[in-house]
């Protein structure tokens, strides 16, 4: 998306102060402010709320203790004596409560909030 240089400034002072008055403006800057400031800080927002109010099981905690330690799945799994696809079931559950996508943000979410 590219904002012509006249709308630039009032996206900016909307970015800097997350909130613009735009009654008076034209529905193109409100569309780029919608998609440039309001819409990103919404769905963060959005996705925080839902994942900061779920809990890790005391398994899936043991699984991102020992991710944090840098163990693979393979090791996980024997040291847990459960299948390696156990294993990446817990993975996907922590994902999806920390609201992350990968194993390393995983771990950096859950030493952030204390978890581990």
């Amino acid at each position: 998306m590219s904002i012509p240089d006249r709308r630039v400034a009032a996206v900016a002072h909307a970015a800097r102060h997350r909130s613009v008055d735009i009654k008076d403006e034209r529905e193109p800057l409100k569309q780029d402010v919608v998609q440039v400031v309001l819409l990103p800080g919404l769905k963060k927002n959005r996705r925080n709320r839902l994942s900061k109010t779920q809990t890790l099981s005391e398994k899936e905690l043991e699984v991102l203790k020992w991710a944090r330690a840098g163990k693979t799945v393979w090791e996980i799994s024997v040291i847990r004596n459960v299948s390696e696809a156990t294993v990446k079931f817990h993975l996907r559950n922590i994902y999806h409560k920390l609201g992350v996508s990968n194993r390393a943000h995983a771990v950096g979410e859950a030493v952030n909030r204390g978890l581990v």
